[in-house]
């Protein structure tokens, strides 16, 4: 029973999302993606309901609309992404691996959904991603989520942070939210094929502010963050 209902989540899964890249690809010429960032989360959260996922959201301060933020989350899914895109409270493109960009009709879509693309082995790359990021943010007043771990988790575990996005947070100038993705891994672990129904959380913190940013180090930074998106991917 448990395998049917997991060969039904993929094709339903697959089907949903095969709709919500054809929309983005068709609403782009037309409109902005913060535009149409309403019916794209929309059909995320569709999606989720369709495939019985219960998304939980908890906010521990009300974000203000029309102002960028950094969002800052662990990363323990491939489902990641679209979890953030069915429970942020307004747009925000990502951080994104430049091969991603490369990949047929994938990376048509997070060119038109405007995320940028970054090469994290080359450091020098790297920071113009960043550069350009924070340009974006002050001239469009978009926000960015960043994965600083840099790359999925295989357990589930918050691996160590690296340290360029965190530069990033001080050169910026907006204040920065920490997001934990609670129990997102459990949808599709990596040590297992089969998709099972789940809840999942996504909390978000209190906002660092930029006066409280340009007091610490990077590494004070990184730690405090580090501790807070911790906190709230295990309530």
């Amino acid at each position: 029973m448990k395998k049917l209902l997991s060969i039904y989540m993929y094709i339903a899964g697959f089907l949903m999302i095969a709709i919500t890249f054809l929309t983005q690809l068709l609403l782009r010429p037309f409109f902005k993606p913060q535009k149409s960032f309403p019916v794209i989360s929309f059909l995320f959260r569709m999606t989720f309901r369709v495939l019985f996922i219960k998304v939980e959201v908890i906010y521990d301060e009300e974000l203000e609309r029309g102002k960028p933020y950094i969002f800052m989350a662990n990363h323990t899914s491939f489902w990641d992404e679209f979890v953030a895109g069915a429970t942020f409270p307004f747009y925000m493109c990502a951080l994104e691996a430049h091969t991603h960009f490369r990949w047929p009709i994938y990376g048509w879509v997070v060119r038109a959904y405007g995320n940028i693309p970054i090469n994290r082995k080359s450091p020098k790359s790297s920071w113009n991603s960043y550069l350009r990021a924070i340009e974006r943010m002050h001239k469009d007043k978009i926000s960015i989520i960043v994965f600083p771990e840099g790359t999925r988790s295989k357990d589930g575990k918050i691996q160590r942070f690296k340290k360029i996005p965190f530069k990033f947070a001080q050169e910026a100038g907006v204040d920065l939210v920490p997001v934990g993705f609670v129990n997102v891994n459990a949808l599709s672990p990596m040590t297992n094929f089969w998709l099972q129904p789940t809840t999942i959380k996504v909390h978000f913190g209190q906002p660092i502010s930029t006066q409280e940013i340009a007091q610490m180090s990077v590494e004070e930074l990184r730690e405090r963050v580090f501790l807070d998106i911790k906190r709230l991917s295990e309530q």
